[in-house]
């Protein structure tokens, strides 16, 4: 999210799943509730307000620690309080956006369901043209356009203006497989930055021509949740590089927009790219829920103790995969106690019993079971379970090993079973949100079928045998398990059958 000349009488409206994202400075703290536009990076790392400093690779803590920052209606002061000031019907929840020239809050699922709203009225408008599912997880304003990366490092421009989606290409200098870009930022003279969840900052050139590239500025810490917000009309903060110059790119919308510039191009110093060793936030517990998810920490087991976010072991050498020539269950129960063999608990507190296989713990995230003895990389899983109160059940594909998450996928259903989220772990464990779909919140008690669809890298989703996403994946084959996060969780149902390479997913 950018923030711009619009946000400058103290109202903000949050734009991420699982954050917020405004400026503030010590100048607009002192001065009361008032935000100043000011050079920072700001984020909202699952309900704490903090700023950036990308010269240092630190964050600075402004403001309580809350429970997660919802899509659309909250009042944040400069202090990092906010205050509801409403709730917004016949929409869908979004996690990606940013303020427009027009003054309006632009909010979409991954570009996906775009609307525009008020944030004095609450009015909301949907804008049928720019709704493309792209997968961007934020996006923000440049020069009147709003650009994003996509997971697979695709720059996405969006024109609120000619009402034009465009794919522009993919990022040169981005890693091969990107993972979730959930900040993004722009400044005066036209700078886009994107940040990486995994960490890596970079900025993108050449993001008005066909063939943007990525150069890295700045590290962060990583983060499974993440959004990022600036003031467009501001230089980039102290320390970070611009990697070519002073001069626009694209030329201002907007006469603060060419005055900022100016004032830029005629203060400009260079700075030189350097990129410091990124310090951790220090962690705090998660008080809400979220369509971001932490770390859970394998072998943590039933003590449920505090999240540590630290690097996992690399995902080793792929195992054989079933090969079929026709689709083949190699698996199949109702879970009877004497299924209990056939997995394997890494986390949360696992129990069998009448006819079902259940997940009580209510504190772990992304507590896993693994089936043992099959390793798939053409296939289809799918399981039936209930919550107790909050259905947040789901299913875990691609993993190598019991001692690693690294290169796994998760398709799990949060907020209450109201949305069902997938994305990845990275290289180092961290898990990388990629896109998300609104399925109404089942009541407790109500059962739900999740299914995957699987042909190597693409992975299609199912929810009651309705296809509601696609997730392309890093790595392809592994074992597969079932997850809970937070809640008490029944599976009844679970199958896995091998297919033919040319009969998964399509």
């Amino acid at each position: 999210m950018s923030i711009s000349r619009y946000i400058t009488r103290s109202i903000i409206a949050s734009t991420a799943i699982s954050m917020a994202v405004l400026p503030v400075s010590q100048s607009a703290s002192a001065a009361g509730e008032t935000f100043a536009c000011d050079p920072g990076f700001y984020q909202v790392i699952a309900g704490q307000f903090a700023e950036f400093d990308p010269g240092a690779g630190t964050y600075t803590r402004i403001g309580p620690d809350t429970d997660n920052y919802n899509a659309m209606g909250y009042r944040i002061d400069a202090t990092g309080n906010r205050t509801v000031v409403g709730s917004l019907g016949g929409m869908s929840s979004g996690y990606t956006g940013t303020f427009g020239d027009d003054g309006l809050l632009h909010v979409s699922r991954g570009g996906a369901d775009w609307y525009t709203i008020d944030v004095d009225t609450l009015e909301t408008t949907r804008i049928p043209e720019l709704s493309k599912g792209v997968g961007v997880a934020d996006i923000t304003n440049v020069n009147g356009v709003f650009y994003g990366v996509s997971s697979r490092g695709g720059l996405v421009r969006f024109d609120p203006t000619a009402l034009e989606v465009t794919q522009v290409g993919n990022v040169e200098g981005l890693p091969t497989y990107s993972g979730a870009f959930g900040a993004a930022w722009s400044t005066a003279g036209g700078n886009l930055y994107v940040g990486r969840n995994s960490g890596e900052i970079f900025q993108i050139t050449g993001y008005s021509t066909g063939n943007p590239v990525a150069t890295q500025v700045g590290s962060a810490p990583a983060t499974n949740s993440n959004d990022g917000a600036s003031c467009e009309l501001a230089p980039p903060p102290p320390g970070l590089a611009d990697v070519d110059g002073p001069e626009p790119e694209t030329e201002p919308s907007t006469p603060e927009g060419q005055a900022a510039a100016e004032e830029y191009e005629e203060n400009y110093e260079e700075t030189p790219i350097v990129i410091p060793e990124s310090q951790p936030m220090e962690e705090s517990e998660p008080s809400g829920p979220t369509y971001e998810v932490e770390d859970s920490g394998i072998g943590s087991g039933q003590a449920c103790g505090a999240t540590v976010l630290e690097d996992r072991p690399a995902r080793g050498p792929d195992g054989r995969f079933a090969v079929v020539s026709e689709p083949t269950v190699l698996y199949s129960t109702s879970f009877g106690a004497a299924d209990a063999a056939n997995w394997s608990a890494l986390s949360g507190t696992w129990e069998h019993g009448d006819d079902k296989f259940a997940q009580v713990e209510t504190c772990d995230f992304d507590a896993t079971a693994l089936l043992s003895g099959h390793t798939v990389n053409h296939f289809r899983w799918e399981a039936t379970f209930s919550g107790d109160s909050s259905n947040q059940g789901g299913l875990l594909i691609n993993q190598q090993s019991e001692e690693t998450r690294s290169g796994a996928t998760l398709i799990d259903l949060s907020d209450d079973g109201s949305i069902v989220r997938w994305g990845s772990y990275d290289d180092r464990g961290y898990y990388q949100y990629v896109g998300a779909e609104d399925i109404g919140t089942p009541a407790a008690g109500t059962e739900v079928t999740l299914a995957v669809e699987v042909n190597g890298s693409d992975v299609h989703i199912e929810v009651n045998g309705e296809r509601v996403g696609y997730l392309n994946t890093k790595y392809a084959g592994g074992h597969v398990g079932l997850v809970a996060t937070q809640s008490i969780i029944s599976f009844t149902s679970a199958t896995l059958t091998a297919l033919p390479v040319a009969g998964g997913a399509s």
